[in-house]
């Protein structure tokens, strides 16, 4: 298995390369109001709007500023691109099945973990982003395509 391994805070997570459509820097965003906190706005990529997530929100990590050092990863999720904003993406690596444990009891909890690897002395949290962004983020995503679109309909 091939992961994208990203940082939050002093945390390390990988996704499924499989996911990974693109991998930028940072960019204006410009913001949509009226949406869900995690939703940072949105951004134009190759004539496409592309709303941003802030991963750190998502999960309940403390907001830092943004700065040049982030990334956004942009994933598709139910026919959606999305954006997500990271502290910064350090390699892709591969990994064996067996060096992937499933998550424990209270891991669990947390649906959109697919497991734990271990990687020499390191530990990456595995997450699934459509697991992970799909419920709301279909409602929130459709707003902010809703909101674009009177924008683009008014001028």
């Amino acid at each position: 298995m091939k992961l994208a391994i990203f940082n939050l805070g002093d945390k390390e997570y990988g996704m499924d390369i499989a996911q990974v459509r693109e991998i930028i820097r940072l960019r204006l965003i410009t913001p949509i109001p009226e949406t869900a906190d995690f939703v940072e706005g949105v951004i134009s990529l190759h004539g496409q709007v592309i709303p941003i997530v802030n991963l750190r929100v998502k999960l309940g990590i403390e907001k830092k500023e943004l700065l040049k050092t982030n990334r956004i990863i942009v994933v598709q999720v139910n026919a959606h691109h999305v954006g997500v904003i990271v502290d910064g993406v350090t390699d892709v690596i591969s990994l064996d099945l067996e060096n992937i444990n499933a998550p424990d009891e209270i891991l669990k909890e947390a649906g959109y973990l697919v497991g734990v690897a271990k990687k020499e002395r390191r530990l990456i949290l595995i997450v699934d982003m459509d697991k992970l962004l799909s419920n709301e983020i279909s409602s929130q995503i459709q707003k902010v395509h809703e909101k674009v679109e009177l924008r683009r309909t008014e001028q």
